[in-house]
């Protein structure tokens, strides 16, 4: 009988070394793929609450508009009052409401706590922020107000120049 003096043994351990590299390279890359579909996901998530931020700036600025008009229903000249409450002594508490609807991880705030007139329109920008872990996502946005609007069921709040910073 001839002597073989371990090449089987040797061949089989290193076939199988083989294929235990191909199997960790294949777990590998289903590990990568996973962390790169959960990192989309949290970005595409708080990118929606961003965007969440700025609708709900938007939608206090259409309710102060909303309870303006409600109370003074039977006034001729609205423009007026329009500047009086967005542009007067109320504008310090219309930020802040503005600003207290984010919460310890999202930021709703007035840019430049500045409410300003332009073109018969009031304007102020709002800007929504989110951080998580890894994850910072802002985006501001324009709102303008149409203050000689005469008809009742008009929409007056308008939101423009969308951008993600």
């Amino acid at each position: 009988m001839k002597k073989r003096n371990g090449s089987v043994i040797i061949v089989t351990l290193l076939c199988c070394f083989i294929l235990s590299c191909i199997c960790l390279g294949c777990i590998e890359l289903v590990k990568t793929n996973n962390d790169i579909v959960s990192t989309k996901e949290k970005s595409m998530k708080i990118e929606y609450e961003v965007k969440g931020g700025i609708n709900l700036g938007c939608s206090k600025v259409a309710e102060e508009v909303n309870n303006l008009i409600g109370n003074n229903i039977e006034e001729n000249n609205l423009e007026c009052k329009f500047k009086d409450h967005f542009l007067g002594n109320n504008k310090i508490n219309i930020i802040r409401s503005i600003e207290s609807m984010g919460n310890d991880k999202l930021k709703i705030r007035v840019v430049n706590n500045d409410i300003y007139l332009d073109d018969d329109y009031i304007k102020l920008d709002i800007e929504s922020k989110k951080e998580d872990s890894n994850f910072k996502k802002i985006a501001r946005c324009s709102v303008k107000i149409n203050i000689k609007s005469i008809e009742e069921n008009e929409k007056r709040v308008f939101k423009y120049n969308y951008k993600e910073i």
